[in-house]
């Protein structure tokens, strides 16, 4: 059996960093992106009514859902991406 090692008396307590755990980032990434997308989509911040496509809109509740969709996919590839840049901060010594 081995004996335990003496406590240095100039090194306290070392913590190791903790990686962050992706999904909380991915999730609230994807609930920012849809918060906000269905906001663009809902008040209507990017649309143009001079152009010939501006014709044929879709009901309001499709627009949400597509914008929404699209900023929930956008934002949480950032999220996933600023969480791997962390990690790798995190890995550093």
């Amino acid at each position: 059996m081995r004996p335990a090692p003496a406590a240095s008396p100039t090194v306290g307590g070392v913590k190791t960093a903790r990686p962050p755990r992706f999904l909380p980032f991915i999730l609230t990434g994807a609930v920012l992106g849809f918060v906000l997308g269905a906001a663009v989509a809902d008040f209507g911040w990017l649309e143009n009514t001079d152009t010939v496509l501006a014709q044929k809109q879709y009901s309001a509740t499709t627009a949400v859902g597509y914008l929404g969709v699209l900023g929930a996919c956008l934002f949480a590839l950032l999220a996933a991406l600023l969480a791997l840049g962390l990690e790798r901060l995190s890995r550093r010594d």
